[in-house]
This record gives structure tokens, C-alpha cells and sequence, in this order.
């Protein structure tokens, strides 16, 4: 039903430009009748009309600025011309951990943990993230999610750092601490206080 409708449309639609087209180059006459009522017409009224001189349409070229930092599929913008350390900073203030939240236990997981971290601008070409959990830097990436395996029960510290392709630290994320707890005899698993 939809394609059908879809169909209908580009068929009138098409047939409006092509009824439209010779119009467009067809002379136009003015006619004003006995109360001064003035029409516009294409069939001129008598043999001595003169078709009246139309001013040309003004036409206007859009202006279209060349996209910057336009993400992609990876999450990562096309190239760019070199910028600057102070715009990529100021692009990339806002970069932060979202998960594990401060303070957050994390219960059950097998000892892993799922950090994700944010920016609002898109990663240019060549940008990456270092991941830090207790100090020791994960492998760099460019994805928004690392997943830390082998982690002890108890407390850990994670922070990330964002570097350009230069090698220049744009941003550091502040440390969020959480806690990875795991089910025992002393420690059974917790119930929903809610429910």
C-alpha cells in the first residue's frame, strides 16, 4: 500500500512538470474586463494583443559549506585539514567515562567490567583512547566500549585518555572508582530490596 502511494505521488508529480514545462515558455497576456478586474492568460483576447514582457526569475545558487567532523560508520570523521590542539580540546571537553558510574558494584560478572566512554564531537582520523584500569594502560582503540577482563574482587580505578594522531593528549577522563563484587558463602547473592 505504501509503494502504491509512493507511486501515485511521483506519477502526479511528474505529470505537474511536464504540464508546467511548456507553460513556462509560453507567452502571457493581460486581460482587464469592464470593472477593472485584471486576469492572465496564455490565449491572447483579440488579434491585436501584445503578450505582456515578464521580469526574469531571479535564480540563486545555494551555498553549501564543506561538512567538519562528520562521523562515519567506525565513529571516526573523514580527513580534515590539520587543527589545531586548542580546537580539539575544546571539542573534546566533555570527554567522560559513563560507565561503570562512581561507586558502582558490579555484581556477578565474572570479574569483568564494560567501561564506556563519550565525547560530543566524533573522533577525527588517526584519534584513539587509552583506556587506564588500576593504573595499567589497556590497548588503544578508537571504540567507544572496552571490556576489562581478570579483574579481583574489591575496589578498581579506571580512567581514559584521548590522543590525536600526533600523539597529543587531547583529554583525560576523571577517575571513577567501582568495586567488582562477587557471590560467596559469606556473602550470598543479593536480593531485590524492591521486590
Amino acid at each position: 500500500m505504501k509503494e502504491h502511494t509512493q507511486w501515485i505521488r511521483f506519477a502526479i508529480t511528474l505529470a505537474v512538470v511536464l504540464l508546467a514545462a511548456p507553460l513556462s515558455h509560453a507567452e502571457v497576456y493581460k486581460v482587464v474586463d469592464a470593472q477593472g478586474n485584471v486576469t492572465y492568460t496564455d490565449q491572447p483576447p483579440d488579434s491585436n494583443a501584445k503578450p505582456e514582457k515578464l521580469r526574469e526569475l531571479s535564480i540563486i545558487s545555494p551555498q553549501v559549506a564543506e561538512p567538519v567532523g562528520v562521523p562515519i560508520e567506525s565513529g571516526v570523521a573523514p580527513e580534515a585539514k590539520e587543527v589545531s590542539i586548542r580546537q580539539l580540546r575544546r571539542a573534546h571537553r566533555d570527554f567522560a567515562i559513563v560507565s561503570p558510574k562512581p561507586e558502582e558494584a558490579l555484581w556477578g560478572t565474572e570479574n569483568q567490567a564494560t567501561v564506556k566512554w563519550t565525547t560530543g564531537a566524533p573522533l577525527n582520523a588517526g584519534m584513539g583512547v587509552a583506556v587506564f584500569v588500576d593504573g595499567v594502560a589497556q590497548e588503544p582503540t578508537n571504540a567507544p566500549v572496552t571490556i576489562l577482563t581478570g579483574l579481583d574482587r574489591g575496589e578498581h580505578k579506571v580512567y581514559a585518555e584521548l590522543w590525536d594522531d600526533s600523539g597529543r593528549k587531547i583529554a583525560t577522563t576523571p577517575t571513577v572508582t567501582f568495586y567488582i563484587m562477587q557471590n560467596s558463602i559469606q556473602f550470598p547473592q543479593r536480593q531485590n530490596r524492591n521486590g
